[in-house]
């Protein structure tokens, strides 16, 4: 049976969000963004507060988008992955990773998802 994609069936997907510490004139604030909607962000004082400030964002973009008859980003699932991606890179890279996961006492695999976390924290991206 398919699912109406309502307001109703956004508002409960399972919305991903960076959420950064700024610093202005002496005052902390948080400003939080929707990866998958893009330009939809608040900032607040909390992140609660953010966070609750958001899912009024997240409605008003949804209505846009349905009034207008977008089609909406929605986030990806992850049932959808299996954990298998296939890598190709240059026997130099080749080189230089596996002696890094020799080094660590790591087999390869380990240390790509060790790098690629690395990597993904600097961007705020959340691993979990």
């Amino acid at each position: 049976m398919a699912t109406k994609k309502d307001l109703k069936y956004y508002m409960n997907l399972n919305w991903s969000f960076t959420i950064e510490q700024e610093t202005h004139k002496g005052k902390h604030y948080y400003i939080i963004r929707v990866n998958e909607l893009p330009g939809v962000c608040t900032d607040a004082e909390t992140v609660e507060e953010g966070m609750k400030e958001i899912q009024e964002a997240i409605e008003g973009a949804v209505r846009l988008y349905l009034k207008n008859k977008e089609p909406i980003p929605e986030p990806i699932k992850k049932e959808q992955f299996k954990g298998n991606i296939a890598y190709r890179t240059t026997s130099e890279r080749h080189y230089h990773i596996a002696k890094a996961a020799k080094d660590m006492h790591k087999s390869i695999s380990k240390t790509l998802d060790d790098l690629i976390d690395a990597g993904l924290d600097k961007i705020h991206v959340p691993i979990h």
